[in-house]
């Protein structure tokens, strides 16, 4: 970043006014851009001028997004979604209004991203302070998701014209540890012990199964074929993963379904 008499050009506080300001210069006019902290300031700087080079950078996208908060732009957008994970959205959403909601969404960064997510991979063996309300957020595939979600959230804000790049963009993930976990005999003993026996045939119907838990209690009679397979099959129309899965049944699964009315 250029430097004049050892200070950074384009950053600076204005007199009578909060925070730290951004000076941009283009086609001989001046045009402000407000931060909460120098280094929100110098990563908003870095970037206006890359959008300068590049012929992207256009100052009225800016005061269109002026007022608009990360909070009231996640209500927007959780208030209009229709995706099948809804509920997580919307835990997902509740934790980005209450760490910074307040911010406008120009003065999201992605310095200030990395420095959250490195606090929160630092403190996942350690107790959690309130606002993070992260249930089990103790590996990076949680952190992940939470990052996964705002990366989406932003990137409709840059299609609707409100940002001009999405500052998640920048991250790199955690790497994620993916290991397969089987239950043990005692393990099974112990759990059947401790549950009635119509709980615990649904807990054997589930591991039987494979199948999510919103998959086997959503189940419907359409959807199984006691004549496919040698015990029957099961379709589920719209899995997790966005396609039609078929789950061949074990003895045991296909006894407990004509079990049901």
């Amino acid at each position: 970043m250029a430097r004049k008499d050892g200070k950074d050009r384009g950053i600076t506080r204005r007199k009578g006014r909060d925070g730290w300001w951004v000076r941009i210069t283009q086609n001989g006019r001046e045009h402000w851009h407000k931060c909460d902290t120098k280094s929100q300031a110098t990563a908003l700087y870095g970037r206006l001028k890359a959008d300068i080079r590049e012929g992207i950078y256009f100052p009225e996208k800016f005061k269109q997004s002026k007022d608009i908060t990360l909070r009231a732009w996640i209500a927007r957008y959780l208030e209009g979604s229709t995706n099948r994970s809804l509920r997580n959205e919307r835990r997902y959403g509740r934790f980005w209004r209450l760490l910074i909601g307040k911010r406008v969404l120009s003065q999201i960064t992605t310095e200030d991203l990395r420095r959250i997510q490195s606090k929160l991979k630092a403190r996942g063996e350690k107790t959690k302070p309130d606002w993070t309300k992260m249930k089990g957020a103790k590996g990076p595939a949680t952190i992940n998701r939470h990052f996964a979600f705002l990366r989406h959230l932003l990137m409709l804000a840059v299609k609707d014209g409100k940002l001009t790049r999405n500052p998640v963009s920048g991250l790199k993930f955690f790497p994620e540890a993916r290991r397969t976990r089987f239950f043990s005999d005692d393990e099974l003993k112990n759990l059947k012990n401790v549950l009635p026996e119509a709980e615990w045939k649904l807990v054997v119907f589930a591991i039987e199964t494979g199948l999510r838990q919103e998959e086997q209690f959503r189940l419907r009679w359409d959807q199984v074929n006691f004549d496919s397979g040698a015990h029957g099959i099961l379709t589920i129309p719209l899995s997790k993963g966005g396609r039609t899965r078929h789950v061949p049944l074990t003895p045991y699964a296909a006894q407990t379904l004509r079990s049901l009315d």
